[in-house]
């Protein structure tokens, strides 16, 4: 009897695993995502994931690869990660990652049409800026993110994202809430980082204002208009 009961608990589990697969696959339908698309981000992380091109990878707890819809309308790009993101290996997880998420979702967006990267995939030590060179050997990583998932819209969140998308020295308060057109005919809208916001609150307003923006954006390119 003990045979036959651990047998049926392993057809169970693997009845299981069975059900989970499913699950994700049809969600990753019912998100529209491209078998395709995933397969090449899935291979970009296995390139990304060891990469020792700066000294960042001597401190990392984990790398933060970005996530989302692998056929996002919209993209935002951040930073770097922070504290918790580098804890979980997901980005915009922590304080400001709230802030965001939750400012997405006043003006409509749902999460299901976005994918969130940033400039670096790990964290400076103490959530120092990001160095020249750290931009430049991490750079690439980004821009393939981008090519794989070719959004219509690139949402840029704060002074170092807007300044390498936009290839400009321009500071952030003189670029947010204007539309730019990117290399690839996208459209770029630059905003404050929401860590920014947390600690100016009158930002926050300035915030949602450029996301009701993309939120524009978004409807004119999916009625068609």
């Amino acid at each position: 009897m003990k045979g036959i009961n651990h047998t049926g608990e392993i057809l169970y589990r693997e009845y299981l695993d069975i059900v989970r697969d499913l699950k994700k696959y049809l969600e990753r339908k019912m998100n529209g995502s491209s078998s395709d698309n995933l397969s090449l981000l899935e291979k970009l992380y296995r390139e990304v994931k060891n990469c020792q091109r700066c000294s960042l990878y001597k401190t990392r707890t984990n790398l933060v690869f970005g996530e989302g819809n692998p056929d996002a309308l919209v993209m935002f790009v951040g930073e770097a990660p922070g504290k918790e993101e580098d804890l979980q290996g997901r980005p915009f997880v922590g304080a400001a990652g709230k802030l965001l998420r939750k400012a997405i979702r006043t003006v409509g967006i749902s999460e299901k049409q976005i994918y969130i990267a940033n400039i670096l995939k790990c964290r400076p030590p103490k959530n120092r800026d990001p160095q020249p060179e750290e931009i430049i050997a991490c750079l690439p990583y980004l821009k393939k993110q981008i090519k794989i998932v070719k959004p219509k819209i690139i949402c840029t969140l704060g002074k170092f994202s807007t300044q390498n998308i936009l290839n400009t020295t321009t500071g952030i308060t003189h670029l947010r809430g204007k539309s730019f057109t990117g290399n690839g005919g996208e459209i770029i809208i630059p905003t404050y980082h929401p860590a920014a916001c947390i600690y100016r609150p009158p930002w926050r307003e300035q915030l949602i204002a450029d996301l009701k923006k993309v939120k524009m954006e978004m409807d004119k390119i999916l009625s068609g208009v």
